[in-house]
């Protein structure tokens, strides 16, 4: 990645552990200051994942709710055991349904870490390109455009009426000053 390797860049984490997650959303506020979350569950433990993708949901609502909205990750963890592993299509639709890239795969066993810092620093980078929203939150903006437009559309007619009724009088006006 080119620009990541051409300025140098601090990456500065705080693990939450899943018992504790409930405090982060303790106040409207409390999100605020995160640049970015990464939810990493364990590719080989079903409730790990469920318990990820529950976490990314509620940062979600969260964001939604108090306009802290904030750039997630979701990272697949001991991808090297092939043994019940959660399925990669479920998390990838869960995680497109969302709005978000797909789980980065990682394995201690394979040592490949310098692709999730990248990806982690580059969502940092470019949040609106990593925030999730929830069905409720889509369908909230989508009313929200709707209504932004009848707005419009109501101001373009009332300005177009405004308009008419200053030509017509003017109009009106010039006709009895001939007459």
């Amino acid at each position: 990645m080119g620009s990541l390797s051409s300025a140098k860049k601090t990456l500065v984490m705080r693990e939450i552990p899943a018992d504790g997650a409930q405090g982060i959303f303790s106040s409207k506020e409390s999100l605020a200051a995160c640049d970015i979350a990464v939810f990493v569950y364990d590719s080989s433990d079903e409730s790990s994942w469920k318990r990820a993708s529950e976490l990314l949901v509620e940062v979600a609502n969260h964001g939604e709710a108090t306009g802290y909205e904030v750039p997630c990750l979701m990272v697949s963890a001991k991808d090297d055991i092939a043994s019940s592993q959660i399925s990669i299509q479920d998390s990838t639709r869960v995680t497109q349904e969302m709005g978000i890239e797909p789980p980065v795969s990682i394995s201690s066993k394979l040592g490949d870490f310098n692709n999730l810092f990248c990806k982690i620093v580059t969502a940092a980078q470019h949040p609106h390109l990593s925030i999730p929203e929830t069905e409720a939150g889509k369908s909230r903006k989508h009313y929200n455009r709707l209504i932004n437009r009848s707005l419009l559309s109501v101001s373009i007619g009332a300005a177009a009426v405004v308009v008419g009724l200053a030509a017509y009088r003017v109009y009106a006006a010039r006709k009895s000053a001939s007459a």
